[in-house]
C-alpha cells in the first residue's frame, strides 16, 4: 500500500513539473510573438569580417561595432584596419575579408579592369571639403593658378583613390600644366610629416591627414580646396555571390549602420569618443573635421556621377585603354536593402554620363 501511494505522489509531481514547463514555454512563445521578432538569445550568430580604413569616415562602422549594434542584429563582426580603403578593397576582391568599406575611386577602378562588385550603401551620405590642398605659404601667392604657376612645384597625394581623382580635377580647373608639377605618391599618414620637413611644396589628400597637416603649418601653410569640385564618399562593398546567397547578412549590416547613424545624431558626444579609441586621434582632430562629414547609409545620384566623371579620367591617364567599353554604373548599386530599411535614404535619379 505505501508503494502504491509512493508511485502515485511521484506520477502526480512529475505531471505537475511537466505543466509548468509546459506553461513556461507557452509564455516565452507568447512572448516572442508579440514583439513580432524573436529574442535576441535566439538569433543565429554569424562571423563576419568588415575591411576599414582607420578614419572618422569609418564612424558608422566603429560605433556599430562598439555599442553592439552589429550583435543585436545576429552578426560577430570582425573589423580588420588598413591604412587606406583601397587595402582594403583589395583584401576583399582576393577573398581574404568577408565586406570592406573603401572610398568610391578604388571601386570604380576595380570595376574598369573586370572585378564584379556590388555596392549596397554609403557609409556617409556626403563629405564636406574633405579633401584639400595643403601647401607651404609663399608670400602674396594666395591663389592656387598663382601658386602653382610660379615654379615648378612637388605636390605628394595618394595614387589609386580619391586623392589622386581630385589632384587630377583640381590642376584641370584651375588650368595647371601638370610639367609645373611633379606629383609624387606617398602614404597618407607620411604626408603631414614630409610637408611639415619641406620634402614636398604641397600635399593633396583627405581628412585627418589635411587636417593635421594644416595644424602643423599653422601660420606658415595655405590651404586651397574647392568644394564643389570632389569630395570622398565611401562605401560598403559586397560580390554578387553574396547579394544572392547571403541576403540576410548585409541586411543585418545595414540595420546595424542605420541604428549607429541614429545614435550619432542622438549622442555625438559618445560617438566622438568612440571614434577617438579606435582611431587613436586627438579629440581636437575629431572635433575639427567632425562637421566634414554627415554620417548616414544611403545611395547617392553624386556616387554615380562621380563614377562616370572617374571613368573619363582614367581613360585620359592611361589606367584603363582608350577602348574600355565604360558600364551602366547604376547597376554596380544594389538599394533593395537599403531601400526595405529606410526609402528615403535611396536618392537616385536618371544617370547622367559624362
Amino acid at each position: 500500500m505505501n508503494k502504491t501511494r509512493i508511485l502515485t505522489s511521484i506520477n502526480w509531481f512529475a505531471l505537475a513539473l511537466i505543466m509548468i514547463i509546459s506553461s513556461a514555454c507557452e509564455q516565452t512563445a507568447g512572448k516572442q510573438g508579440a514583439d513580432n521578432k524573436p529574442l535576441s538569445s535566439a538569433k543565429v550568430i554569424q562571423k563576419v569580417s568588415i575591411g576599414i580604413q582607420v578614419s572618422p569616415a569609418m564612424a558608422l562602422v566603429m560605433i556599430a561595432k562598439d555599442k553592439g549594434f552589429f550583435l543585436e542584429e545576429g552578426l560577430d563582426v570582425e573589423l580588420q584596419e588598413f591604412t587606406a580603403g583601397k587595402f582594403a578593397l583589395q583584401a576583399f576582391l582576393s577573398g581574404a575579408i568577408d565586406f570592406a568599406v573603401s572610398g568610391e575611386v578604388p571601386v570604380v577602378l576595380a570595376a574598369l579592369q573586370g572585378n564584379q562588385i556590388r555596392v549596397v550603401t554609403q557609409v556617409v551620405e556626403r563629405t564636406n571639403n574633405e579633401v584639400r590642398v595643403v601647401a607651404h605659404r609663399e608670400k602674396d601667392l594666395l591663389q592656387a593658378d598663382k601658386y602653382f604657376k610660379k615654379k615648378k612645384r612637388k605636390l605628394a597625394t595618394s595614387f589609386g583613390g580619391g586623392p589622386e581623382f581630385f589632384t587630377y580635377t583640381f590642376l584641370k580647373h584651375f588650368n595647371i600644366d601638370q610639367k609645373q608639377i611633379e606629383i609624387l605618391s606617398q602614404k597618407p599618414e607620411d604626408m603631414p610629416a614630409a610637408l611639415a620637413t619641406g620634402s614636398v611644396d604641397a600635399i593633396a589628400i583627405f581628412d585627418p591627414f589635411a587636417y593635421i597637416a594644416e595644424n602643423r603649418l599653422g601660420s606658415s601653410g595655405i590651404t586651397f580646396s574647392e568644394p564643389t569640385l570632389y569630395s570622398e564618399l565611401y562605401v560598403l562593398n559586397a560580390n554578387p555571390s553574396q547579394i544572392e546567397n547571403k541576403p540576410q547578412i548585409i541586411e543585418a549590416m545595414i540595420r546595424a549602420l542605420d541604428k549607429a547613424g541614429h545614435f550619432i545624431d542622438q549622442d555625438p558626444e559618445s560617438s566622438k569618443l568612440i571614434v577617438q579609441k579606435y582611431t587613436r586621434l586627438d579629440r581636437s582632430v575629431i572635433d575639427g573635421i567632425w562637421n566634414n562629414f554627415v554620417f548616414r547609409p544611403s545611395l547617392t545620384q553624386t556616387l554615380i556621377d562621380y563614377w562616370y566623371a572617374q571613368a573619363t579620367w582614367a581613360k585620359e591617364t592611361g589606367k584603363i585603354t582608350s577602348d574600355t567599353i565604360i558600364p551602366d554604373f547604376k547597376k554596380m548599386l544594389e538599394p533593395k536593402f537599403l531601400e526595405k530599411i529606410n526609402p528615403t535614404a535611396v536618392k537616385l535619379n536618371e544617370i547622367k554620363k559624362q
